[in-house]
């Protein structure tokens, strides 16, 4: 082989820059250049040219492969879509025409899979629901997903906003050994006592009435500030034309709609909207859409469950990186439930006008209620403490005048879960005690009666919850409660030989045994309200295009009155539910 020639180390880096471009009549120990200089910028011109050319071409060849790559993984998730019953090593040899592919040998570029081009495409990850057991019977999105991770099962993007489909169809039957003339929700304190035909009669019901449909969006205003709004509908409202007679025609209702601004960088959530009320159960920190409800069919819960959903405005701060401690203060919407007999002219309540129901009344509250909650994960267990104050406000009028009364109520509880077998077996207890709670609870007992001079009297109550639930296997899931709220102590006067309040004992009930009596006074001086229940969820089939869940529950539900003249009079209804549900984005 001849030796190459040893070049001036001076020159050998001009000289190789030139030579790599073509350009060599100057190059040090090429020929000798043309005699005259215009010679040799013509030369020149002409290689600057080509390589112009030569550039050109080549920036035309890029693009070509690059819409070729492009197209090919935006057919590739097409089929994908199109055919997600399709198994992997099926797809590895799916191609749909050659033009798919780049211009380059397939002995060169292998089709391996879905990697093109060293870009490796995977099919959607499947979808996520809140960290709670409900959250997977009912699909609701998790509280603190990842916006900056691959779009999942039921997640669709628009620029920088994230969409996230949730929720059910359901199909439910129920029986219950009293007519109650409910549907999905029970009104456990409508349960009728022995003086009404309707105790002698039992009732059965099919419904669609609780499917649910829920949007969840989600964005970043700024590099750590995010904003979501959530809506959660379903079909239990109830417009003025609304019958099960031939086309059933009941309304979608807000269930769930709220906007929050999240930083979780300083730990710091505001919420804005209806949502469940801060006083609810939550199965780990404080985030919304991770409350613990009952994973019962009965959409009105279990009596002793502590609930509300409604307006609010409420702030959460969280400590630590890993956020296992929570401060929460929330200020509600007010609504109080008043019950018994008072005496003069007493206004506490009017109907509803305008866009409000006309057919139920709304209590002249002054103030919101208002809820603290510090929640705590230490590591084993989630665990709760509650504080509530109310305001309750009444009138009484004579003539030419009257006097405004208004009390504080409220109390404390707390909760907690515990996990007594990991990811198998979990207890749960919850409870609230206080003056003026009824509304709180899931049978909606009465929050105040009536003084003497009219004004509010708050009730002592308590409710307690205690439940066991588990997945002995992977498809199957059981669940158990009993619960229970009372009314601790009678509030009632008499006044020139008449009797009012609540739970007086003067009030007759004597006739609450015979049919067709009209004495009888338990309906509206309760004291009791008590539900032992069970039930379980199977998975019964789980793809890409959804999940179907099916359910059963029994409940046996207990009511006690206040005794009075007659005895203590008490009724009882038995229950069974059958639930349907399919999750097309679960």
């Amino acid at each position: 082989m001849t030796p190459l020639p040893r070049l001036n180390p001076r020159t050998a880096s001009l000289t190789g820059f030139l030579t790599a471009f073509g350009i060599t009549a100057f190059a040090p120990g090429a020929r000798a250049a043309p005699a005259n200089t215009a010679d040799s910028i013509a030369i020149m011109e002409k290689q600057i040219h080509a390589l112009q050319a030569q550039l050109t071409q080549l920036k035309i060849k890029q693009e070509t492969e690059n819409r070729q790559v492009r197209a090919q993984l935006a057919r590739q998730r097409e089929l994908i879509e199109a055919n997600p019953y399709a198994s992997r090593e099926a797809l590895l040899h799916t191609r749909s025409s050659p033009s798919d592919f780049s211009h380059t040998p397939e002995s060169e570029t292998p089709f391996l899979g879905w990697n093109i081009k060293g870009v490796e495409y995977e099919p959607l990850a499947p979808s996520l629901t809140a960290s709670t057991p409900v959250g997977m019977l009912t699909a609701t999105p998790p509280a603190h997903p990842d916006l900056y991770k691959p779009l999942r099962r039921g997640q669709l993007q628009i620029g920088g906003i994230r969409l996230t489909l949730g929720g059910f169809l359901e199909a439910a039957t129920m029986w219950r050994s009293r007519y109650t003339g409910s549907d999905i929700s029970t009104g456990f304190n409508a349960i009728p006592w022995g003086n009404q035909p309707a105790h002698h009669m039992s009732e059965f019901h099919q419904s669609e009435r609780q499917s649910r449909l829920s949007l969840l969006v989600e964005g970043m205003i700024t590099k750590r500030l995010e904003a979501d709004a959530y809506v959660e509908t379903d079909f239990q409202g109830s417009g003025s034309s609304s019958n099960s007679r031939q086309s059933n025609s009941y309304v979608p209702r807000a269930r769930v709609v709220y906007g929050e601004l999240k930083d979780q960088e300083d730990g710091l959530y505001f919420l804005g909207g209806q949502s469940w009320s801060l006083i609810t159960l939550f199965n780990k920190g404080m985030f919304a859409r991770d409350e613990q409800t009952p994973l019962v069919i009965e959409a009105q819960y279990v009596p002793g469950f502590n609930w509300t959903r409604n307006p609010q405005l409420r702030v959460v701060k969280t400590f630590g990186k890993e956020e296992r401690y929570a401060l929460g203060f929330s200020v509600e919407n007010p609504s109080a439930v008043p019950a018994g007999k008072a005496y003069g002219h007493v206004t506490d309540h009017i109907s509803g006008t305008n866009v409000n129901n006309p057919d139920t009344f709304y209590t002249t509250d002054p103030a919101p209620d208002v809820i603290a909650k510090l929640a705590a994960d230490p590591g084993w267990g989630h665990y709760e403490i509650t504080g509530i104050m109310r305001f309750f406000r009444s009138r009484s009028s004579q003539n030419n005048g009257g006097q405004n009364h208004t009390v504080i109520a409220g109390g404390g509880g707390g909760g907690m879960i515990l996990p007594l077998i990991n990811k198998a077996l979990y207890l749960q207890a919850s409870g609230l005690v206080g003056q003026g709670l009824g509304r709180y609870g899931s049978s909606n007992l009465p929050d105040y009666t009536y003084s003497p001079a009219g004004g509010p009297v708050a009730l002592p109550e308590a409710n307690l919850l205690v439940g066991l639930y588990g997945t002995p296997t992977n498809d199957l899931t059981l669940y158990s409660y009993v619960g229970a709220e009372k009314v601790l102590r009678r509030k009632a006067f008499d006044q020139n030989g008449e009797h009012f309040g609540y739970g007086n004992h003067g009030y007759d009930m004597s006739g609450c045994s015979s049919e067709l009596s009209t004495v009888c006074a338990a309906s509206g001086n309760v004291q009791t309200v008590a539900e032992a229940t069970a039930g379980f969820w199977y998975t019964a089939a789980k793809g890409d295009y959804g999940t179907i869940r099916i359910g059963g529950q029994y409940a046996h539900t207990y009511l006690q009155s206040f005794s009075g003249i007659g005895g203590r009079p008490h009724t009882d209804a038995d229950m069974v539910f059958m639930s349907f549900r399919y999750m097309p984005f679960n």
